[in-house]
């Protein structure tokens, strides 16, 4: 029922894609980078009770522009993907298999952040909706942890982002 809304592959690949060159896992800088200083950082934020409710216009706009940007280069690497094949096809050599795996690779980071952009805004609608509960403590924890989480996802996001553009500059470059 789920197997046309299903993201697993999406996020396995993008993880996968985060090994390093001698394939033994996720090395221990990409944990420190992609997953704990977001958490680090949101969780600073909801412990001094920073709020970005103020913003969520302007953080909506920017994630739905950037989304629309990916989905752009989504295309174009996928196009990439298309040529970087048949050079394949035509001359096997050790730089285009390389080639190959990067773009396979920048088309799965590429996915990964639509995807986060996606999660991102609707938790920001979410946050902006102003749900109120009856009991003032869950009603601030709720508020607290959906701000700290959309500042998670938006520095995730972010980092992504940067990683994107620098195997893009990288597989550029090759050509």
């Amino acid at each position: 029922m789920f197997n046309r809304i299903n993201i697993y592959k999406i996020i396995k690949a993008h993880y996968k894609s985060l090994k390093n060159l001698n394939g033994n896992g996720i090395t221990f800088s990409d944990i420190v980078l992609f997953i704990a200083i977001p958490l680090f950082t949101s969780t600073y934020i909801g412990y001094e009770n920073i709020s970005i409710k103020s913003q969520i216009s302007n953080l909506v706009t920017a994630l739905s522009i950037l989304a629309g940007f990916l989905f752009n280069l989504l295309a174009i690497i996928h196009n990439s993907l298309g040529k970087i094949k048949e050079e394949n096809r035509t001359q096997i050599s050790q730089d285009n298999s390389l080639k190959l795996k990067f773009a396979n690779e920048i088309h799965a980071n590429i996915s990964y952040n639509i995807l986060i952009a996606i999660i991102n805004v609707v938790l920001l609608v979410l946050y902006g909706l102003n749900i109120e509960f009856p009991n003032k403590e869950v009603n601030n924890f709720f508020l607290i942890s959906l701000n700290s989480i959309c500042v998670f996802f938006m520095i995730h996001f972010l980092f992504t982002l940067l990683m994107i553009l620098n195997r893009i500059y990288i597989l550029l470059d090759k050509e």
